[in-house]
């Protein structure tokens, strides 16, 4: 009868746990919904339809005799990576999924021993549903709440668990690092517990333990770890108590100062302390004499300390039993040491400051049993050969760590040999140079990982093949050049290689892979291989995760189809695949493989020509995507259905350049609510934004522009997104008043507008700028005046406005603009003379209503490359102040009313490239000084990265620390361009083509004089207009220098002569004008572009004969001279002296004549004499000007 009651209550409390365990997974579908988990705990199923018992469930273990549940671990249901995770950590608390289970499930489980709810998702919620209660489970030793999200103070639902032993609570909280949580005097004081963890949760104050009872009662705990919380030193006092204590951390405290003394002796009681951690404290050198009270410490942090710039060997030599020791990032700069630390094995120097590498190098001989050496970005500030006059003795050593530093010469191969147990070593971002040596080979037999990576080494032989047992090799961003080495393949323990940003070249063979069936990590991009590859090599690789093929050129393929069917064994999280022409001579379609891929965390297919409908089952495959990049290729449909797959990890999504159409989800933030980066230009979308648009408050970078979106914007768009930093929305259909209303975007980094046709004026920004802006509103339909907060934005910022119908004057402030297009307005008044201009680099005004001089402030334009004031009804002078701003590219002053000479000063723009004068009233000379233009010698208006976004950190786990940083830059949109006649037409040149452009255009002014024989030195020009001027004399000859000249318009002047048959030697020009002058005589053969001009050039000059003129050259009637002459006479031939003689008698003749006029008539003598005077004063003006 027991027996039988017995069995029954197995049968019950069986039954409960089974009903429990099946609650726990019911309360999960909420959460698992959230992150597209289709089954979470697959195997927890009913036994009425399995048969099976619940022991053999996943995460569960029973007691083998009773068969009662004894542990239960739900540990990271979702399988996160520590980057996920931690990015989760980061978001605020209102989009947190949390995991509502109820804690009271857990009274079923009477012989519960362990419980692991770490990385759980759950919240305060979780201690106010029966915690407390689950200290009747007798039996419960271990405990793990750490990385979830219980806010509340837990301590005092603890008191009656006196069974723990082991307890977790770190990152319980949420704690981001500010101010302090709990304090944890209110812990309490379990008997049995061995293993207390309480890291970063923000906890204060003292462990008060009063009175021997309460200290008895943590005579039992080894295990304390304290860190990252905002302990002081007042904890240190209570610590002495702790007489079983093993290991204690207190790393990332308020610790600092000298530790006090009585706490010094006190920690003689600890005598079984092993490890102390008081990294990123403030102690000073006293902690360390003070540490040696400790007679069992072997394990010391004290990284990130206030040490002073010596080595504290003094201290340290009386830490005898010391085995790892850490003082990175101490200050240290030199390395003297008397004596031997002959028991420590462990040492870690990295981040200081020693300066002397031999110093360095001839002071660790008292260390003779290292086993781990790091001294990383140690010598960052000075330049040496690494083991330049001894090599140390390290019979021992198996970790040596030399990366980032400026250590130069030849790669120290045959030194390191002598390292004969060295496992690990890593000589990354040094100044290496010459051949990875054929030396290698004495390398130990056992090195396992090395790191030649951002060094400029070069592979000589095959001899790096000899060390078989290579787990990791990495090779990147050196200079290697020639075939891969086929050897490679015979390194078949292989994890991870990465050969990226060399010079590699040649065919990849997939022989080379077949045998390297460890490989989990592959990057071979950014080299010059050539042919095809087939993805289908990797099959057989069932631990590849990371594969990176990022191509510069277009003689590298990738073929994912061939054989056909293949099926990948892998399960890929990291796959970058832009510009490799994948499956090119099939279509470009898109890889198949991919469709069994469910664990992709990055995926970039970008610049491949890609065809075919939009595969938005990539996102629905790969729940964890956190990056899909389709930029530049042909896919084409809609995004409408994105709307029902639920991508809540994405962080990147650009499908810009492509062909598609349709409308954005109205509900897309429920599809992707973590999106930063998300760029759709460039495409065929239409429709309206939706307002959902605003929902999306993770958003970083938005990109829609170049498609054809329409209505208005939403709202929210620019008031509820505080990380928005870009937004770019040109060349749409969009219209309103989006400008109009209070403004709200202090944040934003660039708001590009331009090229829609929004109306209305701009209204006021209600929120303080927090840094420049780029501001593009330009070629839509905006109205009104200027607000004053444009102009007081703070740092340098770029804003552009052109085309639109703003008036008024511009207002002034305290923005140092870089870049300021206020051109094709109807602005008025003066010119601003009160704006910042000392960072100005292009200033656009023209095409406006500015009236009045060229202000003197304009002369603190010393960055200027453009100055754009044509176009308006400025008057006075030129001012001479232009010829000091030396960096002057472009300058346009035409279509005003100035006056006055050209200033010779223009003429010290030595670098100048663009000069319009045109269409102004100027007199005088052209200055011959302009020969001193030579134009730029270096490019100005390359177009560069002004925004970028900085994706996640990718962290593959290996021997040496190996990431992957995702970034991707934006080009600035906002280009420079000046509209410049040439060719007969006002053209618009815009971006890095003014680099290129160069031309004067003195055009339509009143200049007067010969054109100077000089500006045939301006031979880089490429337009020169000097039309409707009053300029005389002859065309000079050696215009025929001008080799790259495409436009010469001499036209409506009044030069004489022939036009030179030199000018044939101009092999660019393409529009030649000369009409409307008094020329003469035969036009140049009809070769070379000369062949190409109509008479339309030569019009207006009735004198000139010949091809392409109706007016053809006639022969002079044959002459009685000599044989010779006859037939070669031309009828423009003539007798020079018959014609000096004949000039000179009619110029006596018509000065007589004139002389007896003003002599006979007082009214044209008295005109004369005015005339003579004006004349007079206007030479002493032009002297007076030089």
């Amino acid at each position: 009868m027991v027996g039988w009651i017995q069995g029954n209550n197995n049968i019950y409390i069986e039954e409960d746990e089974r009903k429990a365990l099946l609650e726990i997974k019911a309360s999960l579908h909420h959460l698992s919904n959230n992150f597209y988990l289709v089954d979470l705990l697959p195997t927890w199923v009913n036994h009425e339809s399995t048969g099976g018992s619940y022991c053999n469930w996943e995460r569960v273990i029973c007691d083998a005799t009773s068969t009662y549940v004894t542990e239960i671990s739900l540990r990271n249901l979702f399988s996160m990576e520590d980057e996920e995770y931690a990015e989760y950590d980061q978001m605020d608390p209102p989009t947190r999924m949390i995991w509502p289970l109820n804690a009271s499930l857990f009274l079923y489980f009477k012989e519960l021993r362990s419980l692991d709810l770490s990385m759980s998702f759950i919240d305060s919620t979780f201690v106010s549903t029966g915690f407390k209660r689950l200290s009747t489970l007798e039996k419960l030793e271990t405990l793990n709440l750490s990385n979830n999200y219980i806010e509340t103070n837990i301590f005092r639902s603890l008191w009656e668990f006196t069974s723990l032993k082991i307890l977790d609570l770190s990152y319980i909280n949420g704690y981001k690092g500010y101010s302090p949580t709990h304090d944890v005097s209110e812990f309490p004081i379990l008997e049995n517990l061995e293993v207390l963890v309480l890291k970063g949760c923000g906890y204060y104050g003292t462990l008060q333990i009063q009175g021997l009872e309460k200290a008895s009662m943590l005579r039992k705990l080894k295990i304390l770890d304290l860190g990252d919380n905002q302990f002081d030193e007042g904890l240190l006092s209570s610590l002495s108590t702790l007489t079983s204590l093993k290991t204690l951390d207190l790393r990332k405290n308020q610790l600092s100062g000298l530790f006090p003394s009585q706490d010094c002796k006190s920690l003689m009681r600890l005598k079984k302390l092993e490890s102390v951690s008081l990294a990123y404290s403030s102690f000073n050198k006293s902690i360390i004499s003070c540490l040696s009270f400790l007679p069992s410490l072997n394990i010391l942090d004290l990284r990130h300390n206030d040490f002073g710039s010596s080595f504290p060997m003094k201290e340290l030599s009386s830490l005898r039993e010391l085995k790892t020791l850490d003082l990175g990032e101490c200050g240290f700069e030199t390395l003297t040491i008397n004596g031997t630390m002959s028991n420590l094995l462990h040492l870690n120097l990295d981040r200081n400051k020693f300066v002397l590498i031999d110093d360095i190098i001839k002071s660790l001989i008292s260390f003779p049993f290292l086993r781990f050496l790091s001294l990383e970005y140690s010598f960052s500030e000075s330049r040496g050969r690494l083991f330049a006059n001894e090599v140390p003795t390290f019979p021992y050593l198996e970790v040596l760590i030399l990366s980032h530093n400026n250590l130069t010469g030849t790669l120290p191969i045959k030194a390191l040999s002598s390292f004969h147990r060295l496992k690990v070593l890593d000589l990354s971002y040094n100044n290496f140079v010459g051949s990875i040596q054929s030396t290698t080979k004495l390398l130990s037999s056992t090195l396992k990982a090395v790191s030649f990576t951002n060094n400029n080494g070069s592979l000589v032989d095959d001899e790096l093949c000899e060390l078989t047992n290579l787990i990791e090799l990495d090779l990147s961003h050196n200079i290697l050049d020639g075939n891969m080495p086929q050897c490679f393949n015979r390194l078949s323990s292989l994890k991870l290689l990465d050969i990226s940003s060399n010079q590699f070249a040649g065919i990849l063979l997939s022989s080379f892979f077949i045998n390297l069936t460890s490989l989990k990590y592959v990057d071979f991009s950014h080299n010059k291989f050539e042919g095809s590859f087939s993805f289908s090599t990797f099959s057989n690789h069932t631990k590849l995760e990371f594969v990176q093929f990022e191509m510069d050129g277009d003689k590298f393929e990738v073929e994912t189809e061939d054989p056909i069917g293949w099926i990948p064994m892998f399960q890929l999280k990291f796959l970058m695949l832009p510009n490799c022409n994948i499956n090119r001579p099939k279509r470009s379609i898109v890889p198949s493989f991919l469709l069994r891929q469910h664990k992709l965390r990055v995926l970039d297919l970008s610049h491949n020509s890609l065809e075919g409908q939009l595969p938005n089952w990539l996102l629905k495959n790969n729940t964890k995507l956190e990056l899909l990049k389709l930029r530049n290729n042909f896919f084409w449909g809609t995004v409408i259905h994105m709307g029902y797959i639920k991508a809540k990890n994405i962080r990147m999504l650009d499908i810009s350049e492509n062909h598609i159409t349709g409308m954005i989800p109205k509900d897309i933030q429920k599809s992707i609510p973590r999106i930063e980066y998300l760029n759709f230009s460039w495409n065929a979308f239409n429709g309206a934004i939706p307002t959902s648009i605003g929902d999306l408050s993770e958003l970083f970078i938005l990109d829609f522009s170049n498609n054809q979106f329409s209505g208005e914007v939403p709202e929210g768009l620019l008031t509820n997104l505080p990380s928005l930093k870009v937004v770019k929305l040109s060349r749409n259909k969009l219209y309103g008043h989006i400008l109009s209303r209070n403004l709200s975007f202090g944040g934003l980094l660039m708001l590009h507008l331009d090229g829609n046709s929004f109306t209305g004026n701009i209204g006021n920004n209600t929120r303080e700028f927090l840094n420049s802006i780029s501001l593009d509103i330009s070629d839509n339909h905006f109205t009104g005046s200027i607000p004053s907060w444009i102009s007081n934005i703070p740092d340098s910022s770029q804003i552009v406005m052109r085309n639109n119908h703003f008036e008024g004057e511009f207002p002034c402030g305290i923005t140092s603009f870089v870049f300021l297009d206020i051109s094709q307005n109807s602005f008025s008044g003066p010119l601003p003379s009160c704006l910042d201009l000392k960072n100005m680099e292009h200033l656009h005004m023209g095409y406006n209503k500015f009236t009045g001089v060229v202000p003197n402030a304009f002369r603190n334009l010393t960055k200027v490359l453009t100055l754009d004031l044509g176009h308006n009804y400025l008057s006075g002078k030129i001012p001479k102040f232009l010829g000091e701003l030396s960096n002057l590219r472009i300058l346009l002053l035409g279509n005003n009313k100035f006056v006055g000479h050209v200033p010779k000063q223009l003429c010290q723009l030595n670098n100048v490239s663009l000069i319009d004068l045109s269409e102004n009233s100027l007199t005088g000379l052209i200055p011959r000084c302009l020969q001193n233009i030579t134009g730029p010698k270096e490019l100005a208006f390359i177009q560069e990265y002004v925004i970028g976004y900085a994706g996640p950190i990718f962290t593959f786990k290996s021997a040496i620390p190996h990431s992957v940083h995702i970034r991707y830059f934006d080009e600035v949109e906002i280009r420079d361009e000046a509209l410049f006649t040439t060719k007969g037409n006002s053209l618009r040149y815009q971006g890095n083509i003014l680099d290129y452009m160069s031309g004067l255009d003195l055009s339509c002014n009143k200049l007067e004089g010969e054109i100077p024989q000089e500006l045939g030195m301006l031979t880089h020009i490429l337009a020169l207009n000097l039309s409707h001027n009053q300029l005389t004399g002859l065309i000079p000859m050696n215009l025929s220098n001008l080799a790259k000249i495409e436009s010469l318009d001499l036209s409506s002047n009044r030069l004489i002569g022939n036009v030179p048959s030199e000018l044939v030697k101009l092999t660019f020009l393409e529009v030649f004008n000369v009409s409307y002058n008094n020329l003469s005589g035969r036009l140049p053969e009809l070769k070379s572009q000369f062949g190409t001009f109509t008479k339309e050039s030569y019009k207006g000059n009735p004198l000139l004969c010949g091809p392409p003129l109706e007016n053809m050259c006639t022969k002079t009637p044959p002459s009685q001279g000599s044989s010779t002459e006859e037939g070669t006479s031309k009828w423009y031939d003539m007798d020079k002296a018959s014609f000096y003689g004949s000039s000179i008698s009619t110029w006596f003749l018509f000065m007589l004549g004139f002389a007896t006029v003003l002599y006979i008539n007082p009214y044209w003598r008295r005109r004369w004499l005015e005339f003579v005077e004006k004349c007079i004063y206007k030479f002493y003006y032009f002297v007076y000007d030089l």
